[in-house]
């Protein structure tokens, strides 16, 4: 192996390492029964959250 590959190798595994890291901060590979819908479930949430209103 070359100085190149190895260095090649190197940083290969540190932007791997990285994403995981930044998956793992951004809640994970869990189901949250989304079905593939990030954005609206988040927007479901942030309604949940929300107080009822007094009207």
């Amino acid at each position: 192996m070359t100085l190149q590959s190895i260095l090649v190798l190197a940083g290969l595994i540190a932007v791997l390492a990285f994403a995981i890291v930044w998956i793992a901060k951004q809640g994970g590979w869990q189901d949250r029964k989304c079905g593939g819908n990030c954005l609206s479930c988040m927007q479901n949430c942030d309604r949940r959250e929300q107080p009822p209103k007094e009207g």
